[in-house]
């Protein structure tokens, strides 16, 4: 069987975004694998480009 180095195994999926939670204001985090945010406070979970979008309109 062949070896590989799986270099996602040893990563931290979640990045910090520059980003407010619309709900209570909290700090959102990326999940950029899934294309999703999930704040450190509420937990709600918000499409990435829903948090974008709504970042540009402003």
């Amino acid at each position: 069987m062949a070896e590989f180095e799986n270099i996602y195994a040893k990563s931290n999926p979640f990045v910090r975004a520059h980003f407010d939670c619309p709900t209570c204001g909290g700090k959102l985090w990326e999940y950029a694998i899934q294309g999703q945010m999930v704040c450190e406070d509420c937990r709600e979970l918000y499409p990435s480009k829903e948090i974008f979008d709504a970042q540009v309109s402003q």
